[in-house]
């Protein structure tokens, strides 16, 4: 049994509670947030109910106080669920405290931010990984294994999309403000930017185009330089309220194309000359793996590897050389 410290029980943090809730090796001990009612509780470290997650009851003890937080000696892994400006600050000192971390996606708000975290993992000795679920979702995985394999010949071309009205729900609407999230490019479309490198490796360059407001950079398409293949991403929340969200792919190889929605229907190989296939897909979903893939590094001693401190860094590293692409109308070579 793992001893979680979850900080951060909004949104995000709520689905990660159910998540643990329904992890066998997993019990969440603590929980941290600066709102005292977000944790159901106003005095440090006094134990509370938190209500039925997932079926079951989850109680914890509640800080709003950080550095107690940390001092707790039952917490073994500190996962944050904190606005992205806060990553950096608080992982390292999870880090420094001796506790291992998995952070949410992005990893920073800069790649010198990311490079403290990873220096203090090194120095720690513990495991940091970076909350990257689309490494992780049952129709990626797939795909990544049916690339790898070569069973279709080399990939010629690759389209992803990630599109989604804007996001109001967050507190102080801290998505919607640049300075700390970096806008739908570092918040959404981030997601697309780490599957691609996880697929083809760095890319050699980028260039983008989008619209950039008060909201930060909210559309943007790319393409990214690869010899002898086109492979292109689409990222945007500037969408009507209306508007239900998608992500999507289609792949084609030389001898097959594999194609997916979210919005409905099965991963789908169509071969040259044969009939379509839908390829079995491994159980759960990203948010699930990602955390029990996690947990069991944790519980073998053993450093993430699906997902790097350095993957996630570089996945930050494209995105704001995407940033820069679109305000200069150029090339950005990486």
């Amino acid at each position: 049994m793992i001893n979680i410290g979850l900080v951060g029980v909004g949104a995000v943090g709520r689905v990660h509670l159910s998540i643990y809730a329904e992890l066998e090796n997993a019990r969440v001990v603590a929980l941290c947030d600066k709102i005292p009612e977000r944790a159901k509780g106003s005095e440090e470290g006094i134990a509370f109910n938190i209500g039925t997650v997932a079926g079951s009851t989850v109680q914890a003890r509640a800080y709003t106080n950080y550095r107690r937080f940390l001092n707790d000696p039952d917490i073994e892994v500190v996962d944050i669920c904190l606005p992205t400006d806060l990553h950096s600050r608080f992982a390292v000192a999870a880090l420094e405290a001796g506790k291992h971390v998995l952070c949410e996606k992005p990893m920073a708000r800069s790649v010198a931010q990311c490079d403290r975290m990873i220096a203090a993992a090194e120095a720690s000795g513990r495991a940091l990984m970076v909350a990257h679920c689309i490494r992780f979702w049952p129709e990626y995985v797939v795909l990544k294994e049916m690339v790898d394999s070569g069973k279709y010949g080399k990939v010629t071309s690759a389209v992803f999309r990630r599109l989604s009205l804007l996001p109001i729900w967050s507190s102080e609407n801290w998505i919607i403000t640049p300075k700390r999230s970096g806008g739908a490019l570092l918040d959404l479309h981030v997601h697309d930017i780490d599957f691609i490198a996880h697929l083809f490796g760095m890319p050699a360059w980028v260039a983008s185009s989008g619209i950039e407001d008060e909201h930060g950079v909210g559309e943007v398409v790319t393409q990214y330089g690869y010899p002898g293949q086109t492979v292109v991403a689409e990222g945007g929340w500037y969408y009507p309220a209306s508007f239900p969200f998608r992500m999507n792919f289609v792949v084609r190889m030389e001898r097959a194309t594999a194609e997916w929605d979210s919005r409905g229907g099965p991963l789908t190989v169509y071969p040259e000359g044969g009939d379509a296939l839908t390829p079995d897909l491994p159980p759960g979903n990203g948010y699930t793996r990602e955390i029990a893939y996690f947990l069991d590094c944790v519980s073998r001693g053993s450093k993430p590897e699906v997902v790097t401190p350095r993957d996630a860094r570089e996945s930050v590293r494209i995105a704001l050389a995407e940033a820069r692409s679109i305000r200069s109308g150029r090339r950005v070579t990486l």
